[in-house]
């Protein structure tokens, strides 16, 4: 084999072994956005592909025929980059028609891990022509294959993710798969047989890819606007999550990665109950509080009607959100504009430069583009700040910041990365925030269709230490919900009168509001606590609670 052909099928070794390895990313990313539990669908998805790549192992031994290796060898890798790059635009076109997505997803992983499984069986016996050594055959193949997956990993996570939507990728990645199959064409140009057909097969593959990329955004966004009910507003894909308003009229609705995070009609209730409970339970008038989550700022607008309120610090992960929340005109009229108070001042999470006096907070990299520039940044002391609630809890309590109230404001404990923020060892790194007296308050999810997760996280703070109690409404597009507010001298106990209008919360409310009738109550004899090495709370969350015919009460509302 001549040199350039040579180096031509090394490189097309290295592109395969990254491919197959960004193919398996794609699917399983997409499937994660969709489905949630990041965990579950990454190990099923790969594991899925690995099992299709063994059997293509197996299914190699009917070609008999090695005259016919290069034949079969290029039409895999025709079909593969047809098939691997339309693959995640097809997923996501199947989750907003398709009853059976499922059905779909598995269909797609397991025929793109059966032709990645077929792609080195017959590259290594294309190269026992040239290397006849079965030591030196497999070294080529084996070792150019795995540097090509270290680099596709590489490539995944500080290029492709950060910059390009994921049905970008597939479809880039699907069209340099064409490219890789006519640069083995040409290597093998005397020894392939059906010269004409894989060239009409490889421009008529590569138009359909590049026809389908040029339409793709009108496609997502048809498929978007159907799995909502009322016209998408606004729409944005942070590194962190797809955003998407909705709302006719006066009406809003916010969702992350397809899950509802609030509804205007009906917000009040659940913001109301987040809040005022846990500062009615205070000996005295609030001071400052902290919000882990809640970047939509309608906590913060509860917090803030509280005339004594001096500081309001607030920790979101994700800045686009908190953006959203302070440029975004629907969602200021929303919050009252609650990130424009002189109380809550957004700053540079980036700035170096600290006011005398005051405590440096060292931000671990959320994302791996982030880790190359530097591991550990400094952050001034800001009101606002876009990192993960845990790494919060985590490295700035021994600075000694104090609190008269904690909101956990989470999303549902649905996979493992939210899980950990309903841990015993979160709340132990929390109750370290609160003065005397202070309260945690927790949103904790339904009591009704989520019952045992619901006493699952009141069991874990009252492990870490939290005398509790337990109040729970009913939330419309939530359905049943319910909170648990801690304390460590005492169990708190709100009392006093409100001293400004509400909409739903009262004396009288909050007071029935921890009454839980025999469906809420917490099941005899449950025990369990929540940590991180045994996720409790997020395995009872996706079990949910057995229920005889049509489940009323969605689950997925805060997920």
């Amino acid at each position: 084999m001549k040199r350039s052909a040579r180096l031509t099928l090394i490189a097309i070794v290295l592109f395969l072994g990254g491919s197959g390895l960004v193919y398996e990313y794609c699917l399983s990313t997409l499937a994660s956005h969709l489905l949630g539990n990041s965990v579950e669908q990454f190990s099923l998805i790969i594991a899925l592909m690995m099992f299709a790549m063994g059997v293509a192992g197996l299914a190699q031994r009917l070609i008999t025929t090695n005259e016919r290796l290069i034949d079969r060898f290029i039409e895999v890798e025709i079909a593969l980059g047809l098939l691997g790059g339309s693959s995640t635009l097809l997923l996501y076109l199947s989750y907003s028609y398709m009853e059976h997505f499922h059905f779909v997803l598995y269909l797609l992983a397991s025929a793109i891990g059966f032709g990645i499984g077929l792609e080195i069986p017959l590259l290594l016996r294309i190269n026992q022509f040239w290397r006849g050594e079965l030591k030196d055959n497999v070294g080529d193949i084996f070792s150019l294959d795995y540097i090509g997956s270290l680099v596709g990993a590489l490539v995944w996570s500080f290029v492709l993710l950060p910059l390009l939507s994921l049905e970008r990728i597939s479809l880039i990645l699907g069209i340099v798969n064409l490219l890789a199959a006519s640069g083995s064409l040409a290597i093998f140009w005397k020894l392939a047989q059906r010269k004409k057909t894989y060239i009409s097969a490889l421009l008529g593959s590569l138009a359909a890819l590049i026809a389908l990329s040029l339409v793709s955004p009108g496609l997502i966004s048809d498929a978007r606007q159907h799995l909502y009910r009322d016209p998408i507003r606004f729409h944005e894909k942070s590194a962190y999550q797809d955003m998407v308003v909705t709302g006719s009229g006066e009406r809003l609705s916010l969702y992350l990665n397809g899950h509802l995070q609030f509804d205007s009609e009906d917000e009040y209730i659940y913001h109301e109950m987040l809040v005022h409970p846990a500062v009615l339970s205070l000996d005295h008038p609030i001071q400052d509080a902290l919000v882990l989550g809640g970047g939509d700022g309608l906590a913060v607008r509860e917090l803030l009607k509280w005339p004594s309120l001096k500081r309001v610090v607030l920790v979101d992960l994700d800045p686009a959100v908190t953006n959203l929340a302070s440029h975004y005109k629907p969602m200021i009229d929303q919050n009252g504009g609650a990130f424009l108070d002189d109380r809550v001042r957004i700053a540079d999470a980036s700035a170096s430069t600290l006011p005398a006096g005051d405590r440096t907070v060292y931000k671990i990299p959320e994302r791996p583009t982030e880790a190359l520039t530097d591991p550990a940044e400094a952050i001034a002391t800001v009101q606002l700040l876009h990192l993960d609630a845990d790494v919060y809890v985590a490295n700035i309590a021994e600075y000694g910041d104090r609190f008269d109230v904690i909101i956990a404001d989470f999303p549902d404990p649905s996979s493992s990365d939210v899980a950990k923020l309903y841990s015993l060892e979160f709340y132990l790194a929390a109750k370290r925030y609160l003065r005397e007296g202070g309260v945690i308050v927790v949103q904790s999810s339904s009591p009704y269709s989520n019952r045992t997760s619901f006493w699952i996280t009141r069991n874990t703070l009252a492990e870490a230490g939290f005398k509790t109690l337990s109040l729970h409404a009913h939330v419309p597009t939530f359905g049943e919900w319910g909170w648990h507010l801690g304390r460590i001298d005492r169990a708190p106990a709100p009392k006093g009168a409100i001293p400004f209008e509400t909409r739903y919360i009262s004396e009288d409310v909050i007071a029935a509001s921890a009454v839980f009738p025999k469906p809420l109550a917490k099941p005899e004899g449950l025990t369990s606590i929540s940590t991180r090495l045994d996720p409790q709370v997020m395995h009872a969350y996706l079990r949910g609670e057995p229920l005889d015919g049509e489940r009323h009460y969605p689950r997925s509302a805060k997920r």
